[in-house]
């Protein structure tokens, strides 16, 4: 009887050791690059347009939106055959863009309209009006991201009216959240920055926030933060360049001139180091840290867990910028600005 129960107590510690230890999640596959590549041109007509955000929920479902000198030039759509724009005119300077379905999809304005969009399928309404805090007037939504659609995170930026000195000017980061029911602010230390861009970590929950801020002396500061809902941690602030925060399947990284940083335990540890080479963008799209795509000298770089290497080139005489990215199963899209021929171009990969 008492060796039966010893037993049962030995098996039982066992049970709940192994219970506690969490399997060592397998390594990510290696990402292809045998991609057959296509390119759009955005047509905005007599318009100026830079385009700055993509979402999509599908290959045949992606939206492209910008800055656009008419509003009814802003926002683009494609159907999995051609890019179109509805030209319908609407109080809108996109900026932030971002959703979970084809009939759910948010958008955050710039140029101080101070209003957030909604797409439920069918069309696009204003959801929201935002109230800036007393003293200030414009708020602009930069970007968002959330792990379900009644938690989800904008970042930005708040502005007081302007004074007489440019460099007097008083802003501030603003972090918003919706409760599947309206926007909230979130109540955060100052800091005289601008998000402008945003991870959810899925593991810890936090916030990765990429900002751009100033010096005193007027040059402009790089900078990632983390915001846990208690603590706004600064992790890295540099003078020039840009910086941008991707979600690489289930991890947190960050990107800086030619260095790419892991988000662990609130801090960012140096991962990757490309100084001296053409791959000294920034990560645009990843769908894991074996598997994503980076900004380069030359194009557009992936890296496949093994090594980096261009695998979109574009022409060498002409003065291009490549900003942003979506990934899919087996396609991928990029936006191309292309300030040698003035056009918004989509760059359009799929799998062979």
């Amino acid at each position: 009887m008492i060796k039966s129960f010893l037993r049962f107590i030995v098996i039982s510690v066992l049970i709940i050791t192994n219970s506690c230890n969490s399997p060592t999640e397998p390594e990510p596959l290696p990402g292809r690059r045998d991609y057959l590549w296509k390119v759009d041109t955005i047509n905005p007509g007599n318009e100026s347009l830079y385009l700055l955000r993509l979402w999509g929920s599908s290959p045949n479902d992606v939206w492209a939106v910008g800055s656009s000198s008419s509003s009814t030039t802003s926002i683009w759509h494609y159907n999995g055959k051609q890019w179109q724009c509805d030209l319908i005119p609407r109080r809108v300077a996109p900026y932030g863009l971002f959703g979970f379905s084809q009939n759910y999809v948010w958008l955050g304005n710039s140029s101080g309209f101070n209003t957030i969009w909604h797409y439920n399928g069918n069309n696009w309404y204003q959801f929201a009006e935002l109230i800036p805090e007393e003293g200030y007037h414009s708020i602009d939504i930069s970007n968002f991201d959330g792990l379900k659609y009644n938690d989800v995170f904008g970042v930005g930026i708040m502005r007081k009216y302007p004074t007489e000195k440019y460099e007097d000017e008083e802003y501030k980061g603003l972090i918003m959240n919706f409760n599947g029911f309206e926007w909230k602010f979130l109540k955060i230390p100052e800091v005289k920055t601008q998000f402008t861009a945003v991870a959810v970590d899925p593991k810890s929950k936090d916030l990765v926030l990429a900002a751009l801020g100033m010096t005193p002396e007027r040059y402009f500061l790089s900078q990632v933060y983390s915001w846990d809902g208690k603590e706004l941690k600064e992790l890295l602030s540099d003078i020039g360049g840009s910086t941008s925060v991707t979600k690489l399947g289930n991890e947190i990284f960050a990107s800086y001139s030619s260095k790419i940083y892991k988000y662990e335990n609130k801090s960012l540890i140096l991962w990757k180091n490309n100084h001296g080479t053409p791959m000294n963008g920034n990560i645009i799209c990843g769908r894991s840290r074996n598997d994503f795509f980076l900004s380069a000298n030359g194009g557009i770089a992936h890296y496949n867990g093994s090594d980096f290497n261009i695998i979109y080139k574009t022409d060498p005489t002409h003065q291009v910028q490549i900003l942003i990215g979506l990934l899919f199963k087996n396609d991928v899209f990029f936006i191309e600005h292309n300030f040698t021929l003035g056009r918004n171009l989509i760059i359009h990969g799929t799998l062979n």
